[in-house]
């Protein structure tokens, strides 16, 4: 569920209460949108966090004095049974925490691979120092320009190989890390 999705729902459940007592609702559900948005949160957990917006507009028409509440068209075109303990449809299964434990999953794995990943991709950017070492030695006994060359092309593709390796495994590492939502 997105804000828009949200606030207007919110909005409809609160149909009973004055238009003055709703935008103040309402504002005080955007700086909750606002305050989680500068944590990092996306629409969809803040959603997860506030819950059911026919529960939290159950609270505010509880507290309402006087305020009888009016059941609120439902997009379906369905009117609600009245407001009681429980909300006339069911809260959908949220996906986002199943995504984030997947995520979670996949962040360990990560791990464990990259104790791995790492010291063979260092291993292989440093490869080109050795490979130089043993180019000066084999020119010097055996004396040919297309072997040098091809092993400072070979020094250059497993130095790239290894780059590579490190900033794909430290991607993918931060990647799983920020959506598992630590």
């Amino acid at each position: 569920m997105t804000k828009t999705e949200f606030l207007q729902e919110l909005y409809n459940h609160l149909s009973s209460l004055s238009p003055a007592e709703r935008d103040d609702i309402l504002a005080d559900f955007e700086e909750h949108f606002q305050a989680g948005a500068e944590r990092g949160k996306s629409e969809e957990q803040i959603c997860a966090e506030l819950g059911n917006p026919y529960t939290c507009a159950l609270q505010y028409l509880r507290t309402a004095q006087g305020a009888q509440p009016q059941p609120a068209a439902q997009p379906n075109g369905q009117t609600p049974p009245q407001y009681g303990t429980q909300p006339p449809y069911r809260a959908a299964p949220q996906p986002v925490r199943r995504v984030n434990l997947l995520w979670a999953i996949a962040f360990f794995i990560a791990v464990f691979l990259a104790i791995g990943i790492y010291p063979a991709s260092a291993l292989l950017v440093l490869s080109p120092i050795f490979i130089v070492i043993a180019t000066v030695l084999l020119a010097a006994v055996v004396p040919n320009a297309t072997l040098v060359g091809l092993l400072i092309s070979v020094a250059v593709m497993l130095c790239a190989a290894g780059v590579f390796g490190l900033l794909v495994t430290t991607w993918f590492l931060k990647l799983s890390y920020r959506r598992a939502d630590f």
